[in-house]
């Protein structure tokens, strides 16, 4: 049997009549059918997800099961399981419009260099009905559908905008990126992404070709339960993996992020540490601001204490229409 053109890899944990939605969508596309796989990964779930995977989908999907590891062991998992050349991930609860895929798989053959497509998403949430704009909405990016140098504008300081089930990848070059490191549980999307600019060009469709769905349950095994300490450490980690790991990998490359990179990354973990210091207190994550472990800037600290203590609209509307404009708040 020859490999087909793409596999479309689905990781999923108890969320079986979402999951159904997302098969649905990856079969209904408009792409050959001999020229993709749609490989389930099942992540250790405890309801009946291989009951109704087996019986309601059969040889049109292929059903691949794992103990619970996490989001990114079971991405890896699929990847490996993967035969295509191009790989388009989908998260279980959203979906795929029908021309997704060929939409964005001849983006491949503009160049070789060609490593990774994105494209927007519609958001759905659950509670409401239509949809609440697009993820790509908001994003200040310098990405276009034209072959492109993500990694410039990225060190820079601009987003990248990546989300699961809005990344295809090129395998060849996925593979020179993984295994993701020690310490990452999730934020697979934005690993690749970040990682796999090294390698090449990607293009970025400014077109939603999907849905993604907001609602409480969005980590795999992890999903829908309150903030807890355990959970709060795991952002540290994970916030700390990402930027050690980038990092890194700018060094092999010889490059240097930016000076707003570097802010970027020193927020996100910031704001995970502000997180883990609100269980004992405003007043304990206000210490801890002060005492300017991470060498932040007056201007980021001072918008981190209006995070505190002012209103969310208040707050937001301080950080991009006053702040924002001298500092990366995002």
């Amino acid at each position: 049997m020859s490999a087909p053109r793409v596999s479309v890899v689905i990781t999923t944990f108890n969320r079986v009549d979402l999951l159904r939605k997302a098969i649905d969508s990856a079969l209904a596309q408009d792409f050959p059918e001999e020229a993709r796989e749609i490989i389930v990964v099942d992540d250790g779930s405890t309801d009946d997800t291989r009951d109704v995977v087996q019986s309601a989908y059969g040889e049109r999907v292929r059903y691949l099961h794992k103990p619970n590891g996490g989001c990114n062991s079971a991405c890896q998992f699929g990847f490996a399981h993967a035969r295509g050349e191009i790989i388009a991930q989908l998260d279980s609860d959203d979906t795929w419009y029908p021309d997704k895929l060929s939409r964005t798989v001849p983006s491949f053959d503009l160049a070789p260099d060609i490593v990774a497509v994105f494209h927007d998403l519609d958001i759905v949430k659950a509670d409401v009905d239509g949809h609440a704009g697009t993820l790509w909405g908001p994003v200040p990016h310098r990405l276009t559908a034209e072959p492109c140098d993500a990694l410039a504008p990225y060190l820079a300081g601009f987003p990248m905008p990546a989300w699961t089930s809005a990344c295809l990848w090129r395998r060849s070059a996925l593979e020179k990126v993984l295994p993701f490191p020690a310490g990452l549980w999730g934020y697979n999307d934005a690993y690749c992404a970040r990682h796999i600019a090294f390698y090449g060009r990607v293009c970025a469709i400014p077109k939603a070709l999907g849905t993604y769905l907001v609602h409480a349950n969005n980590d795999s095994g992890k999903g829908g339960q309150r903030l807890s300490r355990e959970r709060l450490e795991r952002g540290i980690r994970e916030s700390r993996a990402m930027a050690d790991s980038f990092n890194e990998r700018c060094r092999q490359f010889g490059r240097e992020p930016g000076p707003r990179r570097v802010m970027v990354q020193k927020l996100a973990l910031a704001s995970a540490c502000i997180e883990l210091e609100l269980l004992s207190g405003k007043r304990a994550a206000t210490r801890w601001l002060l005492a300017d472990e991470l060498s932040l800037p007056a201007l980021a600290r001072l918008q981190l204490l209006f995070n505190l203590f002012l209103p969310p609209r208040a707050a937001i509307f301080i950080k991009n229409r006053v702040i924002g404009r001298f500092l990366p708040m995002d």
